[in-house]
């Protein structure tokens, strides 16, 4: 496979098209992979963000990169009645994973689930007051325009809070956390992808980690929330650095 390193993480000709399968091809078991490999934390995480975004009551929200949901139901859930919630994903077999889990949720109002591109949103500008977007950014063949079009479709004072994975800056607890992801996760992974490469590259696990190597992060990723015209860019390291948190708020 012809691939680069480059600063915007990893990136190779048919991208869009092979995230889209690898998401087809693990939606049914997305949810409880995800609880695995974060140990239980992946939780915690979402419900740091709804605190990162203040008081979301009565509010019009967009979680970019919904996959099976739940962000976008930690929003509804936090909006009210008062409030709308979508969720836009490029893949339409996770849509229908959050669409028969919602039927499950006692949810204030439903959540509108569309089939969405992060890069070329179909909403208008000033359209929000909270984006949110969680573990999507590695997926995209370009990183600033999606924190762009983030920041187009917020409404001014509107804030984004997104959350990444990441790579610890520690020596040591990086050790450890590139031993549990090489072997553990990897591990787990080969119990439902069974190692199968996906359209000629990576099995759906192995890119699922292997994606955050040379991917930006903490002041490298500020700057791009920076330069899309954000205030008040900051990260929060959770985990030890195994994830990152990004907030700014739209001028």
């Amino acid at each position: 496979m012809n691939e680069k390193i480059r600063p915007n993480g990893t990136q190779f000709e048919g991208k869009e098209e092979y995230v889209r399968e690898v998401f087809t091809e693990i939606a049914s078991y997305y949810d409880e992979m995800n609880e695995m490999m974060s140990m239980g934390m992946i939780k915690g995480w979402h419900r740091f963000m709804i605190r990162k975004a203040g008081d979301i009551n009565g509010k019009k929200c967009l979680d970019i990169g919904t996959g099976t949901g739940e962000i976008a139901f930690l929003l509804s859930e936090n909006a009210g009645a008062g409030g709308e919630v979508f969720g836009v994903d490029i893949t339409p077999k996770m849509l229908e994973y959050a669409e028969k889990k919602m039927k499950e949720r006692n949810l204030p109002k439903p959540v509108v689930f569309e089939t969405g591109d992060a890069l070329s949103l179909v909403f208008g500008d000033c359209s929000f007051d909270i984006v949110m977007s969680g573990y999507m950014l590695r997926n995209v063949t370009d990183v600033q325009k999606a924190v762009d079009e983030m920041y187009r479709v917020l409404r001014p004072g509107g804030r984004a809070v997104v959350a990444e994975l990441s790579k610890p800056n520690n020596r040591v607890i990086r050790f450890f956390y590139e031993l549990y992801m090489k072997h553990r996760v990897s591990r787990l992974g080969r119990k439902y992808d069974n190692g199968e490469p996906i359209g000629g590259k990576y099995p759906a696990y192995e890119w699922l980690t292997s994606s955050v190597e040379g991917f930006p992060k903490g002041k490298e990723m500020t700057e791009k929330f920076t330069k899309a015209g954000f205030a008040d860019a900051r990260y929060f390291v959770k985990s030890m650095g195994a994830v990152n948190i990004y907030s700014g708020i739209k001028k």
